[in-house]
């Protein structure tokens, strides 16, 4: 991938951030400081506004890098090479050198990603219960984005849409179902594909009811997903 800034190495994978990341962060800040919190903090500061949301932004980015690592330690667990890890503006990515070995690979390293972004969900909500920053502080405004912003990145993942963690889920079982792996990623991606076009439509129609900059948010990660799938499913035929 182009335009990837190398940041460090962690474990022995590279962690780089690509241009677009910027964007995303911005956007990310922008909606919590303008929208987020000042809907559920109405008597903070509005210099607190803009520092809790960049602190709160900075946060989920290291929670997607949680969600990749855990991707790429257990594929090096199971003897994959890992290139590095790749922060843009739909999330993270992670390049696993050459395809999966077995099935049992592909869930495992599939499935360990939505689960990491789920315990951070978890963790979240236990602090909050545990009264950590309490009383409408910066801190549990944070502590609630973050909670609720992995509880929706793990959700997602595992929706069954390749190339999604859901939809590499769906492959490694069909591919241990059937015995053919290309069959399973033909499928998984058909289902990708599927979904793509479903979130699309469901952000035009967001944009045109309710809120634009959501629905056209919704609507690019759709045409990404959508596109990614079809990709994959070209390079099997």
């Amino acid at each position: 991938m182009k335009g990837v800034f190398k940041l460090k190495t962690v474990a022995g994978v590279d962690i780089g951030v690509h241009y677009t990341w910027l964007f995303a962060f911005a956007l990310i800040t922008w909606t919590l400081a303008s929208n987020w919190f000042p809907s559920d903090y109405p008597h903070w500061h509005a210099y607190t506004y803009w520092v809790t949301a960049i602190l709160a932004a900075l946060l989920l980015f290291a929670s997607l890098l949680v969600h990749e690592m855990a991707h790429s330690l257990v594929a090096i667990a199971r003897g994959h090479v890992v290139r590095g890890i790749t922060l843009f503006i739909f999330g993270g990515v992670s390049d696993i050198g050459g395809k999966t070995r077995s099935a049992r690979d592909e869930f495992l390293i599939a499935f360990v990603g939505p689960m990491s972004s789920l315990a951070l969900s978890l963790a979240g909500f236990l602090a909050l219960r545990a009264g950590v920053g309490g009383g409408g502080s910066p801190v549990e405004g944070i502590l609630i984005y973050f909670t609720l912003a992995n509880l929706l990145v793990g959700l997602f993942n595992l929706l069954p849409g390749f190339p999604l963690d859901g939809g590499r889920v769906l492959r490694s079982i069909v591919w241990a179902t059937t015995g053919s792996m290309s069959r399973a990623t033909a499928i998984a991606s058909m289902v990708g594909i599927g979904f793509g076009w479903l979130l699309i439509s469901g952000g035009v129609f967001i944009a045109i009811t309710d809120d634009v900059v959501s629905g056209l948010w919704m609507g690019f990660i759709g045409w990404y997903l959508k596109d990614s799938a079809v990709a994959v499913r070209r390079s099997e035929h």
